[in-house]
């Protein structure tokens, strides 16, 4: 998500909001409030204490100007330019949908007929993208109950029951294994987004299991080296881009 005070946030600002100074001089503590002005015409009062609402309606605009669209009813639904369907939760959201399907910060990889394991799984975004990425069945962890409530909702919004499966728990490095030694899985595709628990799964989670897993993408939130460590222990090879961990091991198993 970028920023203002990123070059990458001012750019899209300037592209949207026509007095996109004062938005600068608000964010700076200039001024304490200002009317932004955005250039399809539409204009909201922004203060520090509602600065949500400007990034939401300024990822709005971007992902409206890349196919997407917005349906807004008793509550706002996103519909992806390939025809999957998001019911959002909260606001700010919108630059989450673009991290996912436009930034693609959790890369493109070849699921065709691969099990994935989405750690972090909030509102279904991200199982619904791996399917479209080829996945034939994504089990899901998410801790909060309002978003595995609501991922469970767009999954059967989009008529994928059959494909995704949500947990309403913590995932761990125990509930991982388990997992895995259930429903015999192999040849895993990881992903880790959950706010700091990625240390626990990847440093407990035990070499045996880890066969079973490879490839893996982590977003951290503290230190990577740790992470980099281990993974390379278990033979993945790993890159890193900003705050992503991607590892693959050399020989995949079918």
């Amino acid at each position: 998500m970028p920023h203002l005070k990123t070059l990458a946030g001012l750019r899209m600002t300037i592209k949207y909001v026509s007095n996109w100074y004062s938005l600068l001089a608000l964010y700076i503590n200039v001024l304490s409030k200002t009317q932004v002005k955005f250039k399809n015409g539409r204009e909201i009062i922004v203060s520090k204490a509602n600065f949500n609402v400007f990034y939401e309606e300024l990822y709005k605009l971007h992902l409206q100007n890349h196919g997407f669209s917005y349906k807004t009813q008793r509550i706002t639904t996103i519909q992806t330019p390939d025809g999957l369907q998001l019911m959002l939760l909260k606001i700010p959201y919108s630059f989450v949908i673009d991290e996912i399907f436009l930034m693609k910060v959790y890369g493109e990889p070849n699921l065709e007929g691969r099990t994935v394991i989405d750690i972090g799984a909030s509102i279904g975004d991200s199982a619904l993208y791996f399917v479209k990425r080829g996945a034939s069945k994504v089990y899901g962890f998410e801790l909060d109950t309002e978003y595995s409530s609501m991922a469970r909702e767009n999954i059967v919004l989009n008529k994928m029951i059959d494909k995704i499966k949500i947990y309403n728990e913590k995932a761990t490095s125990k509930s991982l294994k388990s997992l895995i030694l259930q429903y015999k899985l192999r040849n895993v595709f990881l992903k880790i987004d959950c706010e700091g628990c990625e240390y626990e799964v990847v440093e407990n989670t035990d070499n045996h299991t880890f066969e079973s897993i490879n490839d893996v993408v982590i977003e951290y939130h503290r230190e990577f080296e740790p992470l980099v460590r281990r993974l390379a222990m278990l033979g993945f090879k790993v890159k890193r881009k900003r705050e992503i961990l991607f590892g693959t091991k050399n020989q995949i198993v079918p």
